[in-house]
């Protein structure tokens, strides 16, 4: 039986195509099963001393996004297997502050030494797990855990859309024009960091000033998706749980990357890949 998504993006997804959605959209590299349930773990020396670790900037960062008026969507979409793009339109999306970096594996550390969460799926991979790479193997349970413990939330579709692409209507942070040197890509689709300098793995933080968006935000178009939530008063056809993810990954190309893109997943989808992390928002 076919799962309704959110009616304003126009898709629908199964429960038993959610591998094959997770596989178009690069979700696939060591991706657990749906519905994955992990308790606690005791961490090891090696990663409690993130959390004690320098980083070469300041990841607590912030950036006031003011309010007003702003174009979202797009009247010229693009090819997609699954990823879904709203048609253009004008909106007021009220002030909010948005991190200016994707949360860190040191942050995070920081987060499950303090609560005892579950560690990230990915948490022992020396891949993807230094201090200033963005921490990934997080459900949006997961991401919504962590950011009410920090005192923030996570950024609704229109607060993260004007974050990503200002209000010009531009449909990369940097422009209309897809670069791949001005950002962590799937390098052509070999993934083998011949274009970014990143085989099959997430780049620290900040390391791609090319690519910031027009509030001066990094790694919005590729690195690693990002975990939203809904817009408020969203309508849905049906009270089926869904969550969504923007902005693309390592594992991405052109289209995925647009800030007009979304993935859309039934809850029981939400899961533990190695391309996905998040960043938080708090209204002042």
């Amino acid at each position: 039986m076919f799962l309704p998504l959110l009616t304003n993006f126009g898709i629908k997804a199964t429960v038993k195509h959610c591998a094959i959605l997770c596989f178009f959209i690069g979700l696939s590299v060591n991706l657990t099963s749906c519905g994955d349930d992990e308790s606690p773990e005791e961490l090891t020396d090696s990663q409690t001393s993130l959390e004690a670790s320098d980083t070469r900037i300041d990841v607590e960062e912030m950036v006031l996004i003011p309010a007003g008026e702003v174009r979202l969507g797009t009247d010229s979409k693009t090819n997609l297997t699954f990823g879904t793009e709203a048609d253009l339109r004008t909106v007021f999306v009220a002030a909010f502050h948005i991190d200016k970096y994707e949360v860190t594996n040191k942050q995070y550390a920081k987060f499950l030494l303090e609560t005892g969460h579950r560690k990230p799926k990915f948490w022992d991979d020396p891949r993807l797990n230094t201090p200033d790479q963005p921490v990934v193997g997080v459900n949006w349970e997961d991401a919504e855990a962590y950011a009410v413990w920090a005192g923030k939330r996570l950024p609704t579709a229109s607060e993260w859309e004007k974050a990503a692409r200002g209000i010009d209507g531009r449909l990369y942070p940097w422009g209309n024009d897809y670069d791949a040197t001005r950002g962590n890509f799937d390098d052509g689709g070999r993934m083998d960091g011949s274009t970014d300098g990143y085989a099959m793995t997430s780049a620290p933080i900040g390391n791609f000033i090319e690519g910031i968006s027009p509030y001066g935000l990094h790694d919005m178009a590729g690195n690693v998706w990002e975990w939203i939530m809904e817009d408020p008063g969203q309508s849905k056809a049906t009270d089926e749980k869904t969550y969504a993810i923007r902005g693309g990954s390592w594992t991405n190309g052109a289209g995925d990357t647009r800030t007009t893109v979304a993935y859309i997943y039934p809850a029981q989808c939400s899961d533990h890949s190695s391309s996905v992390g998040f960043r938080c928002a708090r209204t002042p």
